[in-house]
């Protein structure tokens, strides 16, 4: 799935200190999808374990997702990027998402 570097998503982190990883665009496109179709958009929302495991299972059975990649290590790096964009809110503890 990986393509040139040219298509690459440079992901964004809630901590201004911190960067980011790269990630294809296809990919991206297709995890970003299946995590905002994951998260709720009200309260309580998932928690951090429960959409991983959620997010994963979507992907799973998601069209055009190589499941040789990590779900979990995509999950947690989406939700770092949807949370620094605002598509993401996170409240409590423990940590509950919900769509922004």
């Amino acid at each position: 799935m990986p393509t040139s570097a040219s298509a690459k998503v440079q992901l964004r982190n809630p901590d201004p200190k911190k960067k980011g990883s790269r990630m294809d665009k296809v990919t991206y496109a297709v995890v970003r999808k299946a995590a905002l179709a994951t998260l709720p958009a009200k309260a309580p929302g998932l928690t951090l374990e429960e959409f991983r495991g959620a997010l994963a299972k979507r992907l799973g059975q998601t069209k055009g997702w190589d499941k040789s990649l990590s779900a979990m290590w995509y999950g947690m790096a989406i939700k770092l990027d949807l949370e620094a964009r605002g598509e993401l809110k996170r409240s409590g503890t423990p940590q509950r998402l919900t769509r922004g």
